[in-house]
């Protein structure tokens, strides 16, 4: 028997975690006034996880997405794993935690941690929701 926890997709995501830490620097493609970034958090360090995911957005299209996380190489694996799906384009397809843990292989145990992820998550997309609409009802028509 292995002594490996981690299945290779969660070691995979572990190993590299290119979207984790500082907020985007600027952007090269003449970043406008429009372009925002928007945060989202949950958790508490002093709990064992907390997640802040940091998305930029130009309008309502998804430029770029980053996370901070402290916690568990499973929730730091689902993080990079979701910002790689937001990035792709996969905001509708995201799945809940149970799916996550099913997909990546992540131990049921770990559910409660994944929880605080989705929080994250909601928090931030509602975020980009509501930013949204705000935008779209400053246009003069």
């Amino acid at each position: 028997m292995s002594g490996d926890l981690l299945q290779p997709q969660v070691r995979r995501l572990f190993a590299s975690l290119t979207h984790a830490g500082e907020r985007h620097g600027a952007a090269d493609d003449g970043d406008g006034p429009e372009l925002q970034e928007v945060d989202g958090e949950a958790g508490r360090q002093q709990q064992g996880t907390r997640v802040r995911f940091i998305l930029r957005v130009r309008g309502s299209r998804l430029i770029g997405a980053r996370y901070y996380a402290y916690g568990c190489p499973h929730t730091l694996a689902v993080c990079e794993w979701l910002a790689e799906r937001l990035e792709a384009g996969e905001i509708t397809s995201l799945g809940t935690p149970l799916d996550w843990c099913e997909v990546l292989g992540v131990p049921i145990v770990k559910l409660g941690r994944l929880l605080i992820v989705e929080d994250a998550l909601k928090a931030v997309l509602t975020k980009v929701a509501l930013a949204a609409t705000l935008a779209s009802e400053n246009v003069v028509k």
